[in-house]
């Protein structure tokens, strides 16, 4: 049974007013990948009437009226991803299809959801607190750089007028939330929850424990400042990757505080980041009576395509230590790994395996980074290390396989049954520098939880741009590779690595993509997929980007323009035929004349 997606369905409920209604700009989904689905029956599961308003016509507020006024808030998501990066390229380009909604027909969602929803929310009913919430608001949260508009933007909070932020994954701000204003408190009281994000009015006082960062004028007159204020965020907020017996809400911890930011006009402030979920709560979440399916409504109109390749994935654990300039998720899920037991997959795999579309393939068992389930820190003091991988692994980083060898064991006991044969793949990717610190994971990993193809990241091959990127060096790819394929042939299989690059991330020059066009020519990986980089807003990698410098204030290039960023592009994909031309007048003028014989050799 889905939540309330319709006014009948509301009604057939009994229901005479749902007390939460969560906007989406995705079709509605019922599986816990989908942040809208999680947070609704989180919520459900506490005792709160809660309804999905997906993808409304924004044209009118009409369409915002039909559950009638929410008792306590709206929930305002735009989706599952940024809805730039859901909406255009990265060259900027508008984009034809949308997996997220349903038969992927692009159009259903306004290009600024957030602000949209938000202002028709407000027209359908006056005076219901109007709350942000999923990836986007969450890495807006902050003044950000718009790629497509090409412009640093205040926080998208005083930009849709919203009266509060969720930032992270949500649970449990979002639950403190709905039982205090269950309460009778005003929203404009609420200004203590971690993991949120309020504005400041005459009657609201700013905390006294702050850090005041560069505000959106200071950014776009001095965009060094964008930098600064990167840094600044990164050393000052409190450690998403500390246990939570060790973090307190609210509480000034290794002399740091909230955050409070300039929007001119406006003021905001960050609150610490919410504490990572225990065992316990993970395995609640993952218990909860997601159907797994899209909602009825869509199955003459295709289905949703973003489902099909999670439909039958297990969740293992949140959270990545990886620290990579470019990634976002330090920012939003943090650094602390949050794991279920084992019991509690077991039991969803046991699930899972009885539904009516279940095809004998678990298609991943994993988490943002797949081998860093079970994983923790031991350090109990404050940490301002981005990353617990790069430059070298944190002394106080426990990668200790234990816990995930024991639950691959258990899932391949389970899979492998009298009663069974199911097969189990890890299709998220795998950090290969972690994976080299435990042989027998990757012999189990070759052996049973590969199909043929695993996908790792090593990005780049120049050290110079692997150090601005935050990753390990090329030479621990080619170390990983000789065991994955040594352990693959002990399993009797032919089995490959998917590697991705990305192109034109900042600090890489024409010459770092030839040389890294070399390597790949000498690997002889013709990468269908490539990322050309993004700047996604509140990651290093795009501070580069905006500022022109690096973490130590130095001045690198910039890959910027589109003539730029598509031969970057190119020469990754140099076997496809459109590039060919392109690329061998550019080597030419280069003077790679052995390069060019290779490539002459791999192509035709």
């Amino acid at each position: 049974m889905f939540l309330p997606a319709s006014a009948k369905e509301m009604q057939d409920l009994g229901w005479s007013q749902p007390d939460i209604i969560l906007i989406t700009g995705d079709a509605y989904v019922d599986h816990p990948s989908f942040g809208i689905a999680l947070i609704g029956r989180w919520l459900e599961s506490k005792g709160f009437k809660v309804a999905v308003l997906a993808q409304p016509d924004w044209r009118t507020a009409d369409a915002f009226r039909i559950f009638g006024p929410p008792r306590l808030f709206w929930g305002i998501t735009s989706g599952s991803i940024d809805s730039r990066l859901n909406n255009y390229t990265s060259l900027g380009h508008k984009r034809k299809e949308d997996l997220y909604s349903p038969g992927g027909r692009a159009g259903l969602r306004p290009d600024k959801p957030l602000l949209v929803y938000a202002a028709r929310a407000r027209e359908a009913f006056k005076n219901i607190p109007v709350i942000l919430g999923g990836l986007e608001a969450s890495l807006k949260r902050l003044v950000h750089f718009d790629y497509i508009e090409n412009q640093i933007k205040r926080s998208v909070l005083i930009d849709a007028k919203a009266d509060m932020l969720v930032y992270g994954m949500g649970e449990l701000a979002t639950l403190e939330i709905a039982k205090r204003l269950d309460a009778g408190q005003p929203i404009r009281e609420i200004t203590d929850v971690a993991g949120t994000v309020y504005p400041v009015f005459k009657d609201v006082i700013p905390p006294s424990d702050t850090v005041e960062l560069p505000s959106l004028l200071q950014q776009k007159e001095n965009p060094a400042l964008v930098m600064e204020a990167q840094l600044k965020y990164q050393s000052f907020s409190p450690d998403p990757c500390l246990p939570s017996e060790v973090r307190r809400c609210g509480r000034r911890m290794g002399g740091r505080g909230s955050i409070i930011q300039k929007q001119n006009p406006g003021l905001i402030v960050v609150m610490p980041p919410a504490q990572p979920l225990d065992e316990k709560t993970m395995d609640e979440i993952y218990a909860l009576p997601f159907t797994k399916r899209s909602h009825p409504m869509y199955d003459k109109l295709g289905g949703v395509p973003a489902l099909e390749p999670v439909q039958c994935s297990l969740t293992t654990h949140r959270g990545c230590f990886g620290g990579c300039s470019f990634c976002s998720l330090y920012f939003h899920q943090g650094k602390y790994i949050s794991s279920r037991s084992i019991d509690s997959i077991l039991d969803e795999a046991e699930r899972l395996s009885k539904e009516k579309f279940f095809r004998g393939t678990i298609t991943d068992l994993g988490g943002p980074t797949a081998n860093m389930y079970g994983m923790n820190c031991s350090n109990t003091k404050s940490c301002q290390r981005p990353s617990c991988l790069f430059p070298s692994p944190c002394k106080f980083l426990n990668a200790d396989y234990t816990q995930l060898l024991k639950l691959m064991k258990a899932i391949l006991k389970w899979s492998r049954s009298d009663t069974r044969k199911i097969n189990v793949y890890v299709a998220s990717g795998v950090r290969h520098d972690l994976a080299l610190l435990s042989d027998e994971y990757i012999e189990l990993l070759a052996s049973h939880f590969t199909g043929g193809h695993l996908k790792v990241a090593p990005e780049h091959s120049c050290p110079k741009v692997l150090a601005l990127m935050g990753k390990c060096p090329i030479e621990l790819l080619d170390e990983f590779e000789d065991k994955f394929k040594a352990a693959s042939r002990r399993a009797g299989k032919q089995q490959y690595l998917v590697p991705y690059f990305i192109s034109s991330h900042p600090g890489c020059t024409d010459d770092d993509a030839v040389s890294l066009l070399e390597y790949l020519v000498n690997k002889n990986w013709k990468l269908e997929q490539v990322q050309d980089f993004t700047p996604v807003p509140l990651t290093l990698s795009t501070a580069m980007y905006v500022s022109g410098l690096d973490s130590k204030g130095k001045k690198i290039f910039i890959p910027k323009g589109h003539s730029e960023k598509k031969l970057q592009l190119s020469l990754l994909q140099y076997h496809i035929p459109s590039n060919y031309r392109q690329l061998i007048n550019f080597l030419t003028k280069k003077g790679k004349k052995n390069l060019i014989t290779k490539l002459k050799s791999r192509t035709h």
